[in-house]
């Protein structure tokens, strides 16, 4: 996996370690909090790729809204 995926996919988790669930509007709103790690997602379609692999990998949910797609973390079950 490239450093540029890997990066987009971390600030989401980060992003949703503090507010979970969140749409894909939610993360690119809040990217600026992570500038460092959310460099790459300049675009909705950037968090969409990278929240895909997250749901492939069982990290994630994400749904259909009427605001778009939204994001939940899935808590470790060993917490």
């Amino acid at each position: 996996m490239s450093d540029f995926k890997e990066r987009n996919i971390q600030c989401i988790l980060e992003i949703l370690k503090k507010k979970n669930p969140a749409t894909t509007k939610d993360i690119m709103a809040m990217r600026d909090l992570f500038p460092d790690l959310c460099a790459g997602c300049s675009s909705g379609g950037d968090v969409v790729l990278a929240g895909k692999q997250l749901v492939e990998e069982g990290m994630v949910q994400r749904k259909w809204t009427n605001e778009g797609f939204e994001w939940k973390l899935i808590s470790d079950p060993e917490e």
